[in-house]
Formats: structure tokens, sequence, C-alpha cells
């Protein structure tokens, strides 16, 4: 048993020792390794512009032409590994030493990761020791937004009108050969079928003195005071709807006395938003009142009431509403039954005025029923001042149910004076 003891703890000795002899082996060959000075090349080193705001001061602008940069050179392990990771490097190109235009070769300055030493690598091979430089004149222009749209319409009876776009113009900087080769700036608008208005916020391209368009890497040379524009392309629905006179008919007429037909045309085309087209199915003329007219036969011309945010498509401003009236005849019977109304306080009134010849439609029927001791005609005269005044009166007739009107206007003569 004193033997396996001793046999267990030699054992166990040995792992030991030989854990320690592989450590130490492999801490001399990371240390050997690691210090170990390998070549390596790092491609697509930034070129960093700086004091640029000092040359566009002197409106100038500058493009590099140099290709990114490529450095060889030889470092341990851990070196390459700082230096190689994204953006650790980069070069620097100071532009305040730019006065004029034209091409230029400027030197550089590394810099290098914080706190690197850059003695600790060896064999520094740049694949260039100048930055070669474009110096353009800094240019601004305002140019012109077009736009179409060619896309079509989802229903016949819908059309697209011009782009509507916001803004119409645009400030472009940039290079002066550039910029001076700009035409206008063209916004697309790839949409088709449209049922309703469009409302977007779309990029443009530049259109060169060619009619070309402008290659992407021009156009990085480029600011613009608007990176998108807003374009309004307007879906019109057109309808044609009829015109409908409103008539005010009194006691003797009604909708079977009257007919009437309307020039040039009794119907008129009418664009705008379907939303608003649609809730439209007629055009109501003004209100025409039978008993303005002493005739049976008669016209009235009207401006035409288009609604607001509505369109006259077909052109017609007027309308003429032509109107007979049958199965009604016309009578005219004088009265002397004039009477006044209201006299004002104070005053006295002589009549001027005796009789009143007055026009009575109706059938033949109830126009013979009437005498002249059947109508009254008065006036109030509650407004007048002193004098002589041609007053409007109104008739009435007296002591019979009949549907007649007195048609027309009537007037009397008053004069109105102050008591003594």
């Amino acid at each position: 048993m004193f033997k396996d003891k001793l046999s267990k703890i030699a054992r166990r000795m040995f792992y030991i020792v030989f854990a320690v002899i592989i450590s130490v082996a492999l801490w001399f060959y990371v240390e050997i390794t690691e210090n170990e000075m390998l070549p390596h090349v790092i491609s697509d080193i930034e070129i960093v512009l700086i004091n640029e705001d000092i040359l566009r001061d002197r409106l100038l602008l500058a493009d590099v032409i140099t290709e990114p940069l490529t450095l060889g050179f030889e470092a341990s392990r851990a070196d390459i590994n700082r230096l190689a990771a994204p953006g650790a490097i980069t070069v620097e190109v100071d532009m305040s030493t730019i006065n004029s235009t034209g091409f230029v070769e400027l030197i550089y300055s590394v810099v290098w990761p914080i706190g690197f030493n850059p003695n600790n690598i060896e064999g520094i091979s740049w694949s260039t020791d100048r930055i070669r430089i474009d110096v353009d004149r800094l240019a601004e222009q305002q140019i012109e937004v077009r736009s179409s749209y060619d896309g079509g319409t989802a229903a016949d009876d819908l059309y697209a009108t011009e782009p509507e776009l916001d803004p119409n113009t645009i400030t472009v900087s940039g290079p002066e050969s550039i910029v001076s080769r700009i035409k206008y700036a063209y916004v697309p608008i790839l949409r088709e079928n449209l049922d309703a208005t469009l409302v977007d916020e779309l990029e443009f391209i530049l259109i060169d003195e060619n009619d070309e368009i402008f290659e992407h890497d021009q156009l990085e040379l480029l600011s613009f005071n608007h990176e998108l524009i807003r374009v309004v392309v307007p879906i019109r629905q057109i309808k044609t709807v009829p015109l409908l006179p409103n008539f005010s008919f009194g006691s003797s007429t009604s909708e079977e006395n009257v007919i009437w037909n309307i020039e040039p045309s009794p119907v008129v085309t009418i664009s705008g938003d379907p939303e608003v087209i649609n809730l439209i199915g007629h055009i109501p003329l003004p209100t025409i009142d039978l008993n303005d007219f002493t005739d049976l036969t008669f016209s009235e011309v009207f401006t035409i009431p288009f609604p607001n945010y509505v369109t006259n498509a077909s052109g017609e401003l007027e309308a003429t509403v032509h109107i007979q009236l049958t199965g009604l005849e016309l009578e005219v019977i004088s009265t002397p039954n004039v009477q006044v109304i209201n006299v004002p306080y104070g005053y006295s009134f002589v009549r001027l005025t005796q009789s009143v010849d007055i026009t009575l439609r109706g059938t033949a029927e109830e126009l013979a029923e009437i005498t002249p001791m059947n109508l009254r005609v008065f006036a109030d005269i509650s407004d007048l001042s002193a004098g002589t005044s041609r007053v409007l009166a109104r008739v009435a007739i007296d002591g019979l149910d009949v549907n007649v009107d007195a048609v027309g206007d009537y007037h009397i003569f008053v004069r109105l004076f102050a008591d003594e």
C-alpha cells in the first residue's frame, strides 16, 4: 500500500513538471513569434482634406485625383493588427495653401493611431508621396425644376393635369466646370393608373446641356439647398351635368303650367377633384319669380353659377332660360281702389295716383270673376320724408278665393307734408 501511494505521488509530480515545461515552451514561442517582424500591406488609406472652409472662403473647391493610398511595411504581429483596423491610419492634406485654380500636388501628413509609435515599424513604403488635387472655381446657380406625368389614369373620365412642384427652382453649388453645364433638374414620377391626386416627396436628376443625365460621381461634387421636391399630380374628373332653373310659382302657376328650355345647352361639362365632382348632380340657376313677368312667354339670362373648386370645361358662361306658361290667360283691369298705409306721425299726404292698371294672370274662368272693386292697391309710406315720392305698391284681391296673380311691378305717387 505504501508503494501505491509513492507511485501516485510520482505520477502527479511528473504531470506537474511536464505542464510547467509546456507552459515555458509556449511562452518562449509566443515571445519569439509575437515580436517577429512580418511584411504587410494596407490599402485604401483615406485622404482627408483639412481647412476646406478656408478654400471655400476663396471661392475654390478641391477634388482629389490621387487614388486612396497604399502603405507597405514590416512590423510585429501586434502592431500589424493595430494598424490594419479599418480607418486606423489616415493622411491629411492642408488646403489653406491653395490660392488658384488648376492642378496642384501637395505633401501629406500621416495620422497614426493614438499612442502608436511609428518607429516600431520598418521598411515603410507609400504608393505616392504627394496628393494630386484638381482645384476649380466654386459656382452657385439657380436652376429650374421640371417634371411630367405620363402614367395615365384608372378611368376614362379621369385625367391628370401638369405636376405642381415645390420648390420649382433649386440652388446648386459646386465646381464651376460642372455647375455651368446644368440645364435643369428633372423629377421622374414612376407611377401609373392614378385614381386620385398624387402627393409625394421625390428625388431629382440633373440634365446637362446635351439633355443627358449627369453621372453619379459628378453629383457627389455638388450641393443643393433642397434634396427632395414635393410633387403634386392633380387627378381631375370630367362630368356633364344639367342646368336646372328654380321657379317661384305664385298662386296661378305650378310645374304643370311651365314649359322651359335652356340655350345654348341645357347641360354643361365640369371638371375638378373627383371627391367634389361626385357630389354634384346638377347646377341650379338663380330663382325665377314668375310674377315678375307680364307676358305668358318670356326669357331670363343668367351667369352660370359654377360651384367653387370646379372648372368650366365646356366654356359656356351664360344660360338663357326660355319660359312659356300654358293653360293661363292675362287680363288688365283698372282699379281706383288705391290706398296708403303707415303714414308717419305728424304728416299728412295727398295721393296723386287715382287709379292703377293691374295685369292679372290665371285661368279664364277665374279671371272672369274679378271686378275692379276686388282689387286693392296699397303702399307703405312709413319711410318717406316730406315731398313727392314714387312708391312701390302691392296688390291684393279681396272677397274672392281664386288662384290669380297680379304680375309685374306697380308704383303710385304720393306727396307727404308736415302738419301745421
